[in-house]
């Protein structure tokens, strides 16, 4: 598998699961935009191996949360690249909030980061990954399936994310782009860590392997998805340990 010369757009670059996808991809070949909101300093371990590795990468500063956060970032990437071969929509959250304390304010903003925020992406870029036949990966979450202890707004939000793939694959298969979906979970990183630990115990005794998966093994499946060579469009990949079977 190589992302050899490939430009990909990683958003929530600055996150565990963004940076391991951001230094796999730069493995295999990848040059990389990676959008932050303000953690600017997660990411200057990249940039530098990035420079090491005798490959570009730009780190752009934009909200996603903000109504517009999508537009700020295309118009940042455009300057460096006219086509892009990959879009990864990594940048998302919600609080873990019960279904009857959850105002409309976080509803809409969870709604913006996670579903909104990869819809305008995906039509912002559109023209510059039909000219090279690009590929989108949306990251969802097994969340998204089941539920789960990040509460609604984020289960919603997800699942939505899910539906998008499969029209935008639809849609734009026509035009040799390809749009996945990830549905990681759950993942060793800041966001599991900050559970409970008695809910994140049951978590993982719910899984087959009996462990979190490693951000490592996320990035793996989305660089299989941006390369070249495969058939696969429309699909959600489920890597949660065997967490859920669909």
């Amino acid at each position: 598998m190589t992302l050899q010369g490939k430009r990909v757009l990683i958003t929530g670059a600055s996150g565990d699961l963004g940076r391991a996808m951001a230094y796999r991809f730069l493995e295999l070949g990848a040059d990389l935009a990676l959008q932050y909101r303000s953690n600017a300093a997660a990411l200057e371990p990249v940039l530098e191996a990035a420079k090491e590795a005798g490959r570009e990468a730009v780190a752009v500063a934009a909200d996603l949360a903000r109504p517009d956060g999508s537009e700020v970032l295309a118009a940042a990437v455009r300057e460096h690249w006219a086509e892009l071969d990959g879009l990864v929509n990594n940048a998302g959250g919600a609080r873990a909030q019960a279904f009857d304390e959850i105002p409309p304010d976080a509803w809409e903003q969870a709604l913006r980061l996670n579903l909104t925020a990869p819809f305008r992406l995906t039509q912002l870029f559109l023209p510059a990954l039909k000219a090279c036949a690009g590929s989108v990966v949306n990251i969802s979450s097994v969340a998204a399936l089941t539920g789960g202890a990040f509460g609604p707004s984020y289960a919603a939000s997800k699942a939505g994310l899910i539906g998008l793939t499969r029209s935008a694959a639809r849609d734009l298969g026509p035009h040799g782009v390809r749009v996945n979906a990830l549905a990681p979970g759950p993942v060793e990183s800041a966001m599991t860590s900050s559970l409970a630990g008695p809910v994140l115990d049951s978590i993982i005794g719910t899984t087959a392997l009996r462990r979190l998966v490693d951000a490592r093994e996320i990035a793996d499946a989305a660089a299989f998805l941006i390369a070249a060579g495969t058939a696969v469009t429309g699909q959600t990949l489920i890597v949660d340990g065997g967490r859920h079977f669909s």
